[in-house]
């Protein structure tokens, strides 16, 4: 998302071939809650949600660049959470480890009598 929130505070491109990683949120749950408040301000700040931005991303076969709007792109990182939090809950699961939380790990178009725990 930093690399998202970077480029656009920036007016730069959005080159999701160029994210930064930070070992200290995943190891220290302060650091990641205190990230995690940054980037729901930084979010809260934007302006037009449907201005055109140009995205670089490498698939496999080098890197290209297409047009997305704000939007499009915001959305397309919210999936790739879940994907992330898929593998948590992977890992989780094949250690043996049982926590639950409730809501967490279901889509919010999820029916809410379909989601556990809620």
């Amino acid at each position: 998302m930093n690399c998202i929130l970077n480029s656009i505070e920036n007016n730069n491109d959005i080159d999701l071939t160029l994210r930064n990683r930070d070992e200290t949120i995943s190891k220290n749950k302060y650091k990641a809650i205190e990230e995690v408040n940054s980037i729901k301000n930084r979010l809260d700040n934007i302006k037009n949600i449907e201005d055109i931005v140009y995205v670089i991303d490498d698939c496999g076969t080098g890197k290209i660049g297409i047009n997305y709007t704000l939007e499009s792109i915001l959305a397309q990182a919210n999936s790739h959470t879940i994907h992330h939090f898929a593998s948590i809950s992977f890992i989780l699961h094949q250690l043996n480890i049982d926590y639950e939380i409730k809501g967490f790990g279901y889509n919010p178009t999820t029916p809410i009598p379909k989601r556990k725990g809620i």
